[in-house]
Formats: C-alpha cells, structure tokens, sequence
C-alpha cells in the first residue's frame, strides 16, 4: 500500500508524515506522558498488558492509569494484575469508576487514587452455568477459586480483613464512595490537581 505524504504538527511543528506513522492520542499520552486510559469492559480486546510491558522497556518513569470500567473477565483482569506486579515501574492508578474486576485494578497501584465523586463497588463473581450436574460441579468449583483468588489478591493491596469478612460485604453489590475505599484499603487518597500537576513535571 503506498501512503502519500500530509502535512501535521509535531512538536510545534509542521512536517510531512506518512499515514502510517501518524499514532493516536492514546499512544502520544502513553509514549510521551505515559498515561494510559482504560474504559470500557476488561475483555480479550484489550492490550493494557502489552501497552505496559512495551512502556516498561522504554523508561521505569511512573505510569499513570486512569480506569473507568465495570469490570469484565477476571482471567484478563488477572494477566493485566500480575503484569502491572511484574514490571519495574511504579504504578499510579487514578478510579474514576470502578466496579468488580476493575476495583482490584485499582488496587494494585504502586499509589492509588480516586476522583472526588468516583464510585466503587465489588461484588462475588458471577456467571452462566450450564450441562449436566458434574458440568455444574466443575464450572461451581472454578467459581470458588476465582472468587478465593480476588478476594486474596484484594487482601494483598491492602485490605485489612479476613477472607471471610470480605466474602460477607461483597455477597451482594457493594457500594462505596472515595473515602469509603480509601478505609476499606482500596486505594491511598482523593486525587487534587495539585497532585496531579506534580505528576506531569
């Protein structure tokens, strides 16, 4: 495929540049700034856990991740986890709203933060069953081992309380505001701009 030349801006300035090379917001504010915006649902579409072991090779400058999601698949949930515990850079995760998977996410930031009015909710995990009853049999013990390793890993980012004090707050949708998770152990303080600003020097 052949891609004629167009005139851009790049770093002020106006240059020539091939379609091919022309990259998107999200990459420039992950390449330049490192900061990645995760929205949306955590699925097999998403690539943050590529995004941040390529970003980890160029620099071990902190990575900014802002999250707005209501959770997804707690095996992608997992692989970006154990990703984000993997690399040398510092993690700092900023909650806009965050339920499910996406709060153990936000959990596992080197520093944690949380928008003003950001809501965050955890809940058992959940699914379709179906088969005969010792398909059911196995799909009910995979359950319990998904649901036994957020809450361990809940418990690894901080949160002070047994196993079966988290299994009883999250039998059924719980919500809480900023201050809430902050004292839950979910995340360390409100995002200011000041806090923000000193990110971005």
């Amino acid at each position: 495929m052949i891609y004629s030349p167009r005139k851009t801006i790049l770093n002020g300035k106006e240059v020539l540049v091939k379609d091919d090379e022309l990259v998107g917001y999200r990459e420039q504010l992950g390449h330049e700034n490192r900061i990645l915006i995760f929205s949306g649902k955590i699925d097999g579409t998403r690539d943050i856990h590529d995004l941040l072991l390529s970003m980890d090779t160029l620099s071990h400058k902190p990575i900014k991740i802002f999250i707005a999601s209501g959770g997804g698949e707690l095996d992608m949930a997992y692989m970006i986890y154990d990703t984000m515990k993997m690399i040398q850079s510092p993690i700092f995760t900023i909650g806009r709203y965050c339920a499910s998977a996406a709060v153990m996410l936000l959990a596992a930031g080197s520093k944690r933060y949380l928008q003003p009015h950001a809501n965050i909710m955890l809940h058992l995990p959940s699914g379709k069953f179906e088969g005969d009853s010792e398909e059911l049999r196995i799909q009910n013990k995979l359950m319990e081992g998904y649901r036994d390793t957020m809450v361990n890993i809940l418990r690894e980012c901080g949160v002070k309380k047994t196993k079966e004090e988290i299994l009883i707050d999250i039998n059924r949708q719980f919500w809480m505001t900023p201050q809430e998770a902050i004292d839950y152990g979910l995340a360390d303080e409100i995002i200011t701009p000041e806090i923000w600003a000193g990110f971005l020097k």
